[in-house]
């Protein structure tokens, strides 16, 4: 009821109230209006105090989303930071309460000049609106300048930000998450429990990672990549007793706080995502299974004259006249050697080893997707002969380094792994010891005196082999002016513990493993050599 009005002056004039009767009702009236006032007042202040006390009421957190989620710091096995959550803001509008649409559009692109104008103006104006987000992540210093502007029904909510405070480095092991938090790739989608329990405990997630050496694999690798032309690259250093990743590493790369900038190429994980046929890096375990299963001895000789098989021919890209041994076949990447050893094996021993290496199943690295390998069972003797010298399978560069560890745990595979552990890895027996040992000597020849010379650091006793592998074109032809480029090794070769990885895609012609991969290799461990506790010897000066 209306506290003053013409209801009352009729009734006034109706009843014939006599005048002096109705002062006391009228000051009464007055009284509970003044009692109205002064509680309205009283829990406007309090309100004040409440908010004194409790902050911005636009920066409280949106029910249900990521702000309510804990996501723990992610570190190198060394402490380094690598992932944190920080403190950020969300700017919002109220369209039914901006003054002028056109004129805070254009204030605020003053401090976010990427603002499309237009649909920032249009959003502003669209008053069937109750609340919009016009940007995500404000830092709060962002946060500061558009409050000095003063802008009528422009507000904040206090979200987490995910940052990544070393950039690219690690960019696609790491991953990234949405401005929710949501988690999206790399340790960050494929430790996601791991990290939310270890955020609501208080403690850091640890990864086997070392920033140094990860950061000289990236350099490396890119170099190499640019220099080969190649269209992408991958590499990866294993503690290859344990499993522990020391460094892996895509090319190109991106900044993961700017992951929705970059191209889908960009973000791809070359590692763990890429398959490709691998090429003479397979040749090492043909040599092994035959070894096992007793159907050659090292002092066999071969006459390696290029044959028919299933209406294909098998040859080598350089000839070897004259008889060869194994170390022969391996050293000097012989396709005709290892075909004929892989007929000797027959399909099915050499799926069984195939399957023990853990190449015809996806790897198990935590970085949320692991590509699966294309792995078809042999149908013939030419698709045996085939898988012998390395076609026919095509896997991640991350599960060739697993099957590589067979040479350095006495014949027994363990799997990569991103995580440190209290407890070490289960090993997967493979070969005899001695059948790795044999490898060994054969692969480090590869590198003395084969295809591999470019991969040899003094000191460091590199054992590995070369890959070169033609990619099929739109024709479904092999295109030998398209390769896919690699080295794979272990060292150092008299006490092997540690294995690499470099593969260089899309090379062109004539640039085989040897001549791209296997330099870089070699960069790469005069930098890396220091940080593993391994001397390199120094160069004789060149007069």
């Amino acid at each position: 009821m209306k506290p003053f009005g013409p209801t009352a002056a009729y009734a006034r004039e109706e009843l014939e109230i006599e005048p002096g009767l109705e002062a006391a009702p009228a000051r009464n009236r007055v009284r509970f209006l003044a009692i109205g006032v002064f509680a309205v007042l009283l829990l406007l202040a309090g309100r004040a105090i409440q908010l004194a006390f409790s902050g911005d009421p636009l920066a409280a957190p949106r029910a249900g989303t990521s702000a309510t989620v804990s996501r723990a710091d992610i570190v190198d096995r060394n402490g380094v930071l690598l992932a944190t959550t920080v403190r950020a803001y969300a700017l919002t509008a109220t369209p039914s309460r901006v003054w002028n649409a056109r004129e805070t559009a254009r204030a605020l692109m003053r401090i976010f000049p990427d603002l499309d104008r237009a649909a920032t103006e249009r959003r502003l104006g669209d008053t069937s609106r109750q609340l919009i987000y016009l940007r995500r992540s404000l830092t709060p210093e962002e946060r500061e300048r558009v409050l000095a502007l003063g802008l009528g029904g422009i507000g904040f909510e206090a979200e987490d930000r995910r940052v990544y405070p070393n950039g690219a480095l690690a960019a696609q092991a790491l991953g990234f998450t949405d401005v929710d938090l949501n988690p999206l790739a790399g340790v960050e989608r494929g430790l996601d429990e791991q990290i939310r329990a270890a955020g609501a405990a208080g403690r850091p997630v640890r990864l086997t990672i070392d920033v140094r050496i990860q950061h000289a694999l990236e350099v490396e690798l890119a170099a190499a990549a640019q220099s080969a032309g190649a269209d992408s690259g991958a590499a990866i250093l294993l503690d290859g007793r344990t499993g522990q990743t020391l460094a892996l590493a895509s090319w190109p790369n991106f900044d993961p706080n700017e992951a929705g900038q970059a191209s889908e190429a960009a973000r791809r994980d070359r590692v763990a995502g890429d398959v490709h046929e691998l090429g003479s890096t397979m040749k090492p375990f043909t040599v092994a299974m035959a070894l096992q299963e007793q159907l050659t001895t090292s002092g066999e000789l071969f006459d390696l004259a290029p044959f028919e098989i299933d209406g294909s021919r098998i040859e080598d890209h350089e000839p070897i006249t004259g008889y060869a041994t194994l170390r022969d076949i391996l050293a000097r990447s012989s396709n005709i050697g290892a075909a004929r050893l892989a007929l000797r094996l027959g399909g099915q021993r050499q799926r069984t080893y195939l399957e023990r290496l853990g190449l015809t199943s996806p790897a198990t690295l935590e970085v949320g997707r692991n590509q699966a390998p294309l792995a078809p069972r042999a149908g013939g003797r030419r698709d045996i002969a085939g898988l012998g010298f390395g076609y026919g399978l095509a896997a991640t560069p991350v599960a060739l380094a697993g099957a590589y560890t067979v040479f350095t745990n006495q014949g027994a595979r363990v799997a990569p792994t991103l995580v440190m552990r209290e407890q070490p890895q289960a090993h997967t027996p493979v070969f005899q010891p001695q059948v790795a040992r044999q490898l060994i000597l054969y692969m480090r020849a590869t590198v003395t005196d084969g295809t591999g010379r470019a991969a040899d650091v003094p000191g460091l006793e590199v054992a590995g082999k070369t890959g070169t592998a033609e990619k099929l074109g739109a024709d479904a032809a092999y295109d030998e002016g398209r390769n896919f480029s690699s080295f794979a090794g272990v060292f150092p070769a008299s006490n092997p513990r540690y294995v690499i990885v470099v593969a260089l895609d899309d090379t062109g012609a004539g640039e085989a493993g040897g001549v791209v991969a296997a330099p870089a290799v070699a960069r790469i461990l005069r930098r890396v050599a220091p940080m593993l506790g391994l001397s390199v010897t120094p160069r004789a000066p060149t007069r």
